[in-house]
């Protein structure tokens, strides 16, 4: 069953229709014949999460529309939804996923999965920066679910937003006016605390098409269309301290010294060719990497599996960080971030993880280092 969308739910989702030339730029590229390429980049919601089927998602339904609706050329669809990650690690993988592969738009859905710590605030514009600059000058659409107690951090991503004049699309907004007015609930529309139903995925993918379609009036066929991108002049928000973000893994690090641990190609979710412990109890690991980079954040698998254990991080043998890779009770398992150092100064870093010792057999999963 199709939701019903009203004209209020639409006229509050628009929270800002923002710099139309990209998305003109895509119109005209289609009439022309050319490949357009469709880009979404945000968590578990984003990656299909609780639709019964994948086909009902947003991503799904937004793409369909775009294929429908551009059916003279192909319509390359890129879905880089990944389970309980933000923009601190959706920044370091954009390049790869995403950027390299020329999207001439992307969604961008973090306002559920970040929190109100700065160093979210400074991901996400080194996120937005990141894509508004990259060498296909996507237009970008920043879009904001809800959690079902009406809690987002949408305020800190509007004045990203505002700041770079891109379009912004609030579900949690276009829900909210309806709660408010007691004509449904969150749980209308959520499985759990934030993953949409069927209903839920309708209603944000026609609030996207309805905000695409309003850019029909704005396309003269023929008419020059100027993308100016002064995305990098334009003075920062907050920071972007991660804009060139990336993540290393054993194929880029050759580790200077590895006990116990080896290498661990296939991975976890997309992030491959980390490395694994796995032992008896008592056995010793240790690895040992070399980085230069201003920027290192330790990217690890947290696990709901008793199994997982407990590491010891140093960098550049100052204080340990001690880590427990179990989410005991947890939802499931996920990749997870530690912030080992910040500087505005390009620096070599010896980064030495060992694992701690417990009376039973223990795994660790390193999915890589996050370097900028």
């Amino acid at each position: 069953m199709e939701f019903k969308i009203t004209e209020k739910m639409f006229e509050k989702s628009l929270v800002n229709k923002g710099d139309v030339s990209r998305i003109l730029k895509l119109i005209e590229k289609a009439e022309k014949g050319e490949e357009i390429t469709i880009a979404f980049l945000g968590g578990s919601i984003t990656q299909g999460c609780n639709s019964t089927v994948y086909e009902k998602c947003y991503v799904e339904l937004t793409y369909n529309w775009f294929k429908e609706k551009f059916n003279n050329v192909n319509v390359k669809n890129i879905n880089a939804g990944v389970g309980a990650t933000g923009s601190l690690i959706g920044v370091h993988r954009a390049e790869r996923q995403i950027i390299s592969e020329d999207p001439d738009i992307i969604f961008v859905d973090a306002a559920v999965n970040d929190d109100e710590d700065y160093s979210c605030k400074v991901a996400y514009e080194s996120e937005i920066r990141k894509l508004l600059s990259s060498k296909s000058k996507p237009a970008v659409i920043e879009v904001f679910m809800t959690m079902d107690t009406g809690f987002n951090v949408q305020d800190q991503e509007i004045a990203v937003g505002k700041r770079y004049n891109v379009p912004m699309i609030s579900f949690r907004d276009a829900v909210k006016a309806e709660v408010e007015n007691n004509k449904i609930k969150y749980s209308d529309l959520l499985t759990d605390e934030v993953h949409p139903n069927d209903d839920g995925h309708y209603i944000i993918a026609q609030l996207l098409i309805n905000f695409n379609s309003v850019y029909e009036s704005d396309y003269k066929k023929g008419e020059k269309i100027n993308i100016v991108d002064n995305t990098l002049d334009t003075a920062c928000v907050f920071e972007d301290r991660y804009i060139n973000g990336t993540i290393l893994n054993n194929i880029t690090i050759v580790p200077k010294e590895i006990i116990g641990f080896k290498n661990y190609d296939e991975g976890f979710q997309v992030f491959q060719n980390g490395w694994i412990f796995n032992s008896g109890a008592n056995k010793c690991g240790k690895l040992v990497v070399e980085v230069e980079a201003k920027n290192i954040i330790l990217l690890y698998k947290k696990s709901i599996e008793e199994n997982a254990g407990k590491i010891s991080v140093n960098v550049n043998d100052k204080g340990k960080i001690f880590l427990d890779t179990y989410f005991k009770d947890g939802w499931g398992d996920y990749s997870a971030t530690e912030i080992l150092e910040l500087s505005d100064e390009t620096k070599e870093y010896k980064i030495e993880i060992n694992i701690v010792k417990e009376n039973a057999a223990k795994e660790i999963t390193i999915l890589g280092i996050l370097v900028s």
